[in-house]
C-alpha cells in the first residue's frame, strides 16, 4: 500500500510495474492523497524500491508492507553464471528473475570490465543463463610497443 499525492499517480504506477507490480489499485481516501495498493515480488520490495518510491515522488510517499495473498508464490527464476576466459567463477554467480537477467548481467559485466586491470591477453567476460551466453564483455590485451627496443626508438626515420 502506497499513499501518495495524486499528480504522482503516473510515476508511481510505472515504477510499481517496473517492479513486477500486479493488480494495482487506486482509491482516493481525499481530494489529493491516493492509496495505491498492489501485489509486488518481495526481493523488488528490498531492493531500492524505497529510495525509488521516494525520488519519484519528492519524498511525498509513504508505503506499508503487509503480506500477500496467498504468501508465498512461485517465481520465473534463473541462475545467472559470470566466466571469465570462459572459466566459471562460482562466488560471482547470483539468481534474479529471468526477465531482468539480461539487463542485470550486462551490468555486471560492464562493471567487472572497469574493475578488472588489463592483462598481456584479451579477458573476455560473459554472463551465462540456461546454458545460453547473455552478456559479454571483453578486457583489451596490452599492446607490445614494437617501435621501442632497449630504451631506443627503432624505425623512427632520418634524424639528420
Amino acid at each position: 500500500r502506497i499513499l501518495a499525492p495524486m499528480e504522482y499517480a503516473g510515476s508511481i504506477m510505472e515504477l510499481t510495474k517496473r517492479k513486477r507490480g500486479k493488480g494495482m489499485q487506486t482509491k482516493p481516501i481525499d481530494e489529493n492523497i491516493w492509496l495505491f495498493t498492489s501485489a509486488m515480488p518481495w526481493a523488488d520490495v528490498v531492493t531500492d524500491f524505497h529510495d525509488d518510491l521516494k525520488s519519484t515522488t519528492a519524498g511525498y510517499a509513504s508505503f506499508d508492507v503487509s503480506e500477500a495473498d496467498p504468501p508465498q508464490q512461485e517465481a520465473d527464476l534463473v541462475k545467472v553464471e559470470l566466466l571469465l576466459n570462459s572459466e566459471v567463477v562460482d562466488p560471482l554467480a547470483f539468481v534474479c528473475h529471468r526477465d531482468v537477467a539480461q539487463s542485470q548481467a550486462r551490468v555486471v559485466c560492464q562493471k567487472l570490465q572497469e574493475v578488472l586491470p588489463r592483462q598481456q591477453f584479451v579477458t573476455v567476460i560473459q554472463a551465462k543463463a540456461d546454458g545460453k551466453i547473455i552478456a559479454s564483455s571483453r578486457i583489451k590485451a596490452y599492446r607490445k610497443d614494437v617501435l621501442t627496443k632497449a630504451g631506443k626508438t627503432v624505425g623512427g626515420g632520418d634524424i639528420t
